[in-house]
């Protein structure tokens, strides 16, 4: 780590307050990461990090300590955002552009190994994660240290706690039984067995209920908030968390209701929680209405006007629009949506050399690409834009799914209405009616398609709804005009990532998913 070269950046700004105290708090979380940068999570020991003589003595060093944890999650999308891509580039959504390297294409074709760096990248971002928070958990103490906050400190177990459940969510779909790591790793957890799935789970639940009773309802968009973990993300990750145990594979119906009953609460609540759906679905996106989206529950929130060594923004618009290493696919372009659905041209654009311009126009030699994270073009490495890992419009749509499943009329015209209370503003169409139940359930899943496109969720829908291998031989077909035989090797095996290669090595206790 060159920290004389961050002392020159400080430098720079010293004469600028506000840049100044962001650059401390920033240099703070740097250093902090680095002493724990060791890429295998198993060899990761937070006592040697953090040492309860020396450290979280005051409360400046619990907030610090919990801004940790949400700066090892700035991975997800100032680095190779291997989340949104492990979640997009899988897709019938979105394919590989810019440099056709050959990772990327191989997660694009859906034929990643265990050696894949993206793999392995999502893996250890996500258990880095995961022990910062283990260690706020494990070395704030106010029996030890009477003078903390007791305030304070329930706001950032509750922060901690949903944050771990936030990432073991994403951990236990992508790669099915996994470690469940609770304390900071020392000689006794070094080498941790896989946990089912159905442990993960009811952990992860335990945790965002923690969060629910000890955060606060929601933060007003600023530097110092903007983007913590609230009550209301609690609710609709708990709501979220219901739905993918109701679907594939857990199969557990008894969480339809449960999904329904929890995601109700923020919509009967929205005033409360301060959320609604946002009118005009480009200011959803928009960087110069950031503070007044009500479409915000959890998000990442983007700084502009830092260097690149700051890794404070976000880069979203140089992946997709810089390096285009994400790119839409041809049955996105063509067919996804109505030449009228306002969200089209939002979602997506075409790049003519340095310029942007529209879907519509005649391919020739520009490329699609995807157009709702750009912010600057002037400066692809500065970026401000936010982005929502849940929105109110995902709850709203979360909550029909749930209402659909559990079935009868009354149910269905509750789902109807919610459906069409985020469709009509946001695409400018007419209301959708239905006939049964199955013509309502294919229609709300291609509004959440169409709504909720490149932002991470397509995969986890596809996988949840149990329809992934055909969906995703018979687009691999279409899209590069092949016979659909072509892709049997799409099998159940497919539907979850292998664990990294050098943490099977490392630790004897791990197994492999059926197929690697």
């Amino acid at each position: 780590m060159d920290i004389p070269r961050y002392c020159k950046q400080f430098l720079h700004f010293k004469n600028d307050k506000k840049m100044k105290n962001i650059f401390i708090t920033i240099l703070f979380f740097i250093v902090v990461i680095g002493l724990a940068s060791c890429e295998d999570f198993l060899a990761e020991d937070p006592k040697s990090l953090i040492s309860t003589d020396k450290f979280y003595k005051t409360d400046n060093d619990v907030v610090g300590a919990t801004n940790a944890i949400y700066f090892a999650l700035r991975d997800d999308v100032t680095g190779n955002i291997s989340p949104i891509w492990m979640a997009e580039m899988t897709t019938d959504d979105s394919k590989a552009g810019g440099t056709p390297v050959g990772e990327r294409l191989e997660v694009e074709n859906l034929i990643y190994a265990s050696r894949h760096n993206f793999i392995r990248a999502v893996w250890n971002s996500g258990y880095k994660a995961i022990g910062y928070a283990n260690a706020v958990l494990a070395y704030v103490d106010t029996t030890a240290i009477p003078t903390l906050n007791k305030s304070l400190v329930r706001r950032s177990f509750g922060e901690a706690r949903f944050l771990r459940a936030f990432i073991y969510t994403r951990l236990v779909q992508l790669y099915g039984d996994v470690p469940l790591v609770l304390t900071p790793t020392d000689d006794q957890t070094l080498y941790p067995k896989r946990a089912s799935k159905a442990e993960v789970y009811k952990q992860i639940i335990e945790d965002l209920q923690y969060a629910e009773a000890n955060l606060a309802n929601n933060y007003t968009y600023t530097e110092a908030n903007g983007g913590r973990a609230t009550k209301v993300a609690a609710k609709a990750l708990l709501g979220y968390v219901y739905l993918v145990m109701a679907g594939y594979p857990m199969n557990d119906n008894t969480k339809w209701q449960a999904a329904a009953d929890k995601l109700s609460e923020i919509i009967d609540n929205k005033t409360t929680y301060n959320v609604d759906i946002n009118p005009v679905y480009r200011d959803i996106f928009d960087v110069t209405k950031e503070a007044t989206n009500k479409e915000n529950i959890f998000y990442y929130k983007g700084v502009s006007g830092q260097t690149a060594s700051f890794l404070a923004f976000t880069r979203m618009q140089f992946w997709f629009y810089g390096f285009t290493s994400i790119i839409p696919t041809k049955e996105a372009t063509d067919s996804l949506y109505s030449p009228t659905d306002a969200r089209r041209a939002v979602n997506m654009a075409r790049k003519s050399g340095s310029a942007i311009v529209p879907i519509t126009t005649t391919p020739g030699t520009t490329i699609p690409i995807v157009n709702k994270y750009i912010d600057n073009i002037s400066n692809n490495n500065d970026n401000q834009n936010d982005f929502h890992a849940l929105r109110y419009s995902d709850v709203v749509l979360m909550y029909a799914e749930a209402l659909i499943e559990l079935g009868g009329k009354a149910n269905l015209d509750k789902a109807l209405v919610a459906i069409n209370s985020v469709r009509k503003p946001h695409s400018g169409l007419a209301d959708l009616t239905y006939t049964t139940q199955d013509d309502l359930r294919q229609k709300l899943r291609l509004e959440r398609r169409r709504e909720l496109a490149f932002e991470g969720k397509r995969y986890f829908d596809l996988i949840r709804w149990n329809i992934f291998i055909p969906t995703m031989k018979a687009h691999m077909a279409t899209e590069y005009a092949k016979p659909i035989k072509d892709y049997d090797y799409i099998n159940e095996n497919r539907l979850l990532m292998p664990l990294p290669y050098i943490d099977i090595v490392n630790n004897p206790n791990l197994t492999q998913n059926p197929g690697y």
